[in-house]
């Protein structure tokens, strides 16, 4: 075989292996393009099954109830399931292509992905199911989550070892833990306004023998707040003064403006009071500041019964004690210690 005859067998067998090649690459395209159409019907990218075993929320499971899918790198789950076992109520608007989740007083949305608002919550609709993003959807809920070997566990506020402190011990140790929590709690904030200045200034005020809620005064807004489905709720709120300027004046008494219900802008149900409220009420700047101890009766008559500050000198046993626990001597707890599940 003469050289020339050679090379031209030689090129087209080259011709003939690249004609394979590229239609094979298309052939690779078209079928990942028929992929991803698929994928854009069900209106996902690529969900995937994913390796957890179990989401476990306030106890009880939610996998054996719902498939959990990993869509664009976040785990997802159906929107019922997750709204009855939180116990939100939840719609689905087709037509605005919009998820609203009701549980607090502020409605939880979300919207269809936009690349103009890439921190916004975000939902999928897989086949006939609407999925939304676990973590994102329950961070804002207020709850936590823990990621424990191959579970999620799903809890509200109150869990562990303070919700044994609140619900089974004593009346300080319960008002302590609940205190702790009351800046994480859920309500629908009423704006507060405050001084311009350094003073310092806390109102707590439990009502006798109770732990499982309290009044609060933040700037010039009361609030009571009550636990709740394992969460310190706001379920009522009021401007118990006029808004705070530049020139800051003590003209108003707050606890006096409620007790007689004139709280402005009011939110919720006023709480009716049938019992002494037992009070903390420090003010002052620094360490110059100045807590008073004492308990307002049924009259909506106060009892000062201590007064601390600086320096604290002479005080009576009993206020010592009232002090240190938040307790007056003669109280016990008579509100329902719920038996741990």
């Amino acid at each position: 075989m003469s050289e020339r005859r050679l090379m031209m067998k030689l090129d087209r067998t080259g011709l003939q292996r690249m004609f394979v090649a590229l239609f094979m690459l298309s052939l690779l395209l078209t079928t990942m393009h028929q992929g991803v159409a698929k994928a854009a019907e069900l209106g996902a990218t690529a969900p995937q099954s994913t390796q957890l075993t179990d989401i476990v929320i306030n106890g009880q499971s939610l996998s054996s109830k719902a498939k959990l899918l990993l869509i664009d790198g976040k785990l997802m789950v159906p929107l019922k399931p997750f709204a009855e076992a939180v116990g939100a109520t939840y719609h689905w608007d087709a037509n605005k292509k919009q998820v609203t989740l009701q549980k607090w007083a502020e409605p939880l949305v979300l919207m269809e992905r936009s690349r103009n608002k890439q921190q916004q919550l975000t939902f999928k609709v897989v086949g006939k199911e609407v999925y939304i993003p676990l973590r994102d959807v329950s961070f804002e809920l207020g709850y936590t989550l823990e990621k424990i070997n191959t579970q999620v566990q799903i809890q509200p506020q109150i869990y562990g070892k303070i919700k044994e402190q609140i619900y089974e011990g004593d009346l300080a140790t319960a008002r302590e833990a609940l205190i702790r929590l009351g800046r994480r709690s859920v309500h629908p904030y009423i704006e507060a306004h405050y001084p311009n200045t350094e003073l310092l200034s806390s109102v707590y005020m439990f009502p006798q023998g109770e732990a499982l809620r309290y009044f609060t005064v933040n700037g010039d807004v009361l609030s009571l707040v009550e636990v709740k489905d394992g969460f310190p709720v706001v379920t009522y709120q009021g401007y118990v003064g006029a808004p705070f300027d530049k020139t800051f004046t003590m003209e108003y008494d707050p606890l006096e403006r409620f007790l007689k219900n004139k709280a402005k802008n009011q939110w919720g149900t006023y709480p009716k009071i049938n019992k002494p409220l037992i009070y903390e009420f420090t003010t002052g700047w620094g360490d110059s500041s100045t807590t008073f101890y004492g308990r307002i009766t049924v009259q909506n008559k106060e009892e000062l019964l201590g007064t601390t500050g600086d320096p604290i000198t002479g005080l009576p046993a009993d206020t010592k004690q009232i002090m240190k626990t938040f307790k007056l001597p003669w109280e016990s707890r008579t509100d329902v210690q719920q038996a741990m599940e």
